[in-house]
This record gives structure tokens, C-alpha cells and sequence, in this order.
């Protein structure tokens, strides 16, 4: 196993206990909410010793820990993965304790989040949290989207095409952050290539990657701009 492949099995492996752990925490933070007991001294505040009284915090911190072990692979889809994972496991941890009878459906509960929200029942605490991770989904797939086409990681993995370091030359705007240029690259014959295509404004000044069919590497239909995803946290 090369030091590569032993750096990303162990990133990748450290994602999926940190994902555990964010599932956890959650389903903790309202599963034990009911049996929380909040101990007030006046103008100091309230605290408590139990875990489920903090766990809203630590499942915060855990998922930012998340996202950022994850934004490699992830990319512009983390934020809406962490926030529906988050969300579904507080949900879940709900309907947990109403089947364990530890509350109703009708309860009302001080659940804290990062400020004391009262007088929300587990129904309503329901709707919102299957809100959240609604929004969450939408924007995963927004941003599963966003990626996708940015890297041409389709296209990348097809045999059908190749790939080589590009330069892009020339810049005319077609739209508010998408332009015309002139993609310059080398194809596997040793070939210089020059091939027009349109790009986001974003790629300018950025490593590019030409990504196009073997079989006619000169056909701008057939030729794609891919941007390689940004490193976060290099472990190689």
C-alpha cells in the first residue's frame, strides 16, 4: 500500500466515525432531552451535568469537524449532507424516545439547541427538523450538481476520454460568470491542441484540467474544462 492510498484510506475511515459520532450526538441530544434536569442560579444562568444537555453543541462542533474532513470528497455538497445527517439523526432520536415512552408527541420541552427554545412540543420540534433536513437534501443535490459539472468526473472516469493540464487563453463574456475561451492542452499523441469551449468565470487563474475524447481530441463538442477539486486538508 503506497503512502497515497494509506493517507486517503485513513481520511476516508476517520470520515465515517466522524459521521457516526454526528448521528450519535444528535439522536443523543434528543433522545435524553426529557430527562435532562437544569439546575438555575439566578442571574448566572442554568446548567446541568448530563450530556444531553450539551450534546446540541458538541453535535455542532462535530459536524463543522465533519464537513471539513469531508469537503475533499464532497465537495459543494457537504454543507447540505451535514445538515440533513444532523437533522435526521435529532429526528430520529424523537421518535426514539416516543416509542420508548420517555415522551409524547404533545410534549412540550426546553430542547436546547444554542439558545433555550421553550414551549415547542416533540411534533413541532418534528416538523421542523424534517424542514431542515429537507433543505439539506435539496441542497446536496444542488451542490452533487454543481460538481459533477465542474469536474467532469463522469467523463473522467469513462475510457472513452483522457485528460491533460490545460491553459485557458482569452476571455469573452457570454453571460453574467461564463465566458468564451481558448483551451490549449497536449493529447496523448503529443499533439498541441487548441480548442475553444465556454467557462466559468471562477476557473480563470485556477489548474485546469482539459478533459476530451481520445478519438477526436480536437472537437470542441466533445472537449470539457474540468477544475480538479480543491485540496482542504492535504494527509499525503
Amino acid at each position: 500500500m503506497t503512502a497515497r492510498v494509506y493517507a486517503r484510506t485513513l481520511r476516508g475511515l476517520a470520515c465515517v466515525l466522524m459521521a457516526w459520532q454526528v448521528w450519535l450526538v444528535w439522536h443523543t441530544s434528543t433522545y435524553d432531552a426529557s430527562t435532562v434536569r437544569w439546575s438555575c442560579y439566578g442571574d448566572d444562568g442554568c446548567g446541568t451535568d448530563q450530556f444531553a444537555g450539551v450534546a446540541p453543541f458538541v453535535g455542532i462542533a462535530s459536524a463543522v469537524l465533519l464537513g471539513f474532513l469531508c469537503a475533499r470528497y464532497l465537495q459543494r455538497a457537504t454543507v447540505g449532507a451535514v445538515v440533513a445527517l444532523s437533522a435526521l439523526a435529532a429526528a430520529v432520536g424523537w421518535y426514539d424516545a416516543v416509542d420508548a415512552g420517555r415522551v409524547g408527541l404533545r410534549t412540550v420541552t426546553d430542547f436546547h439547541v444554542v439558545l433555550p427554545v421553550g414551549n415547542l412540543s416533540v411534533a413541532d420540534w418534528l416538523t421542523v427538523l424534517w424542514a431542515v433536513a429537507g433543505a439539506g437534501f435539496l441542497a446536496t443535490c444542488w451542490g452533487a450538481v454543481v460538481s459533477v459539472r465542474r469536474t467532469a468526473v463522469l467523463r473522467r472516469i469513462s475510457g472513452r476520454y483522457a485528460t491533460a493540464e490545460a491553459t485557458l487563453e482569452g476571455w469573452r463574456a457570454v453571460g453574467r460568470s461564463r465566458g468564451e475561451v481558448v483551451v490549449t492542452f497536449q493529447d496523448t499523441t503529443g499533439v498541441r491542441r487548441q480548442v475553444p469551449a465556454v467557462v466559468e468565470r471562477f476557473a480563470l487563474g485556477r489548474p485546469v484540467l482539459a478533459v476530451y475524447d481520445t478519438a477526436r481530441p480536437g472537437d470542441p463538442d466533445h472537449t470539457r474544462v474540468a477544475v480538479p477539486r480543491k485540496r482542504l486538508l492535504r494527509l499525503s
